[in-house]
């Protein structure tokens, strides 16, 4: 009885854990750190294509969170690989990991208060 007890806690404590791990806000400094030591990552951002179009990262996919087609487009990344998304000032890209991990994504990092500007003057 005692062994099934733990294994029940031990269960239940991945299960919330994993749950929980689905979605990570990160500073500028973490997110640039955690990306960069991530292979095979995807880089997302969640800005209008008219920003995009004044200033992208490399290798960042535009797909912009106010078009009425986000959720589409968003099915065609690949929902195994870990995403980072950012916009921005944080605004945008908090609203769009909700969307993210509604749709299945299990691994989504997101720039808190900070955006394009400051991934740029790191070197992203």
């Amino acid at each position: 009885m005692k062994s099934l007890l733990k294994f029940t806690s031990v269960l239940l404590f991945t299960l919330i854990a994993v749950s929980a791990s689905a979605q990570v806000n990160l500073g500028v400094d973490d997110f640039v750190k955690k990306y960069k030591a991530t292979p095979n990552s995807q880089l997302l951002d969640v800005r209008t294509p008219a920003e995009w179009a004044n200033g992208k990262l490399t290798n960042s996919i535009c797909t912009d969170y106010l078009d009425e087609s986000f959720a589409k487009k968003v099915e065609q990344l690949d929902k195994k690989k870990p995403v980072f998304v950012f916009c921005a000032v944080g605004g945008r890209s908090a609203k769009a990991t909700k969307a993210l991990k509604d749709a299945g994504f299990t691994q989504i990092y997101n720039l808190k208060e900070a955006g394009y500007n400051q991934l740029k003057a790191k070197g992203l």
